[in-house]
């Protein structure tokens, strides 16, 4: 993956809990290198600001 490539999610599962459509296309924005050697993708995509509140949703705090 490079820089403007096109991109859909592969887990279905995951864009359903995220409460992203199935067919969601998105641009990469951003690859940093990990810590263990692979890749972290960012990705833009139409709803980006929608899912930012979903993830949110998602989670309470603990305590």
């Amino acid at each position: 993956m490079v820089l403007g490539d096109q991109v859909v999610f592969a887990r279905l599962d995951v864009a359903e809990a995220l409460g992203i459509w199935r067919h969601a296309t998105g641009r990469i924005v951003d690859i940093v290198p990990a810590t263990d050697g692979s890749q972290v993708v960012d990705v833009q995509f139409d709803g980006h600001r929608l899912l930012v509140g979903y993830i949110a949703a998602l989670f309470q705090r603990v305590g």
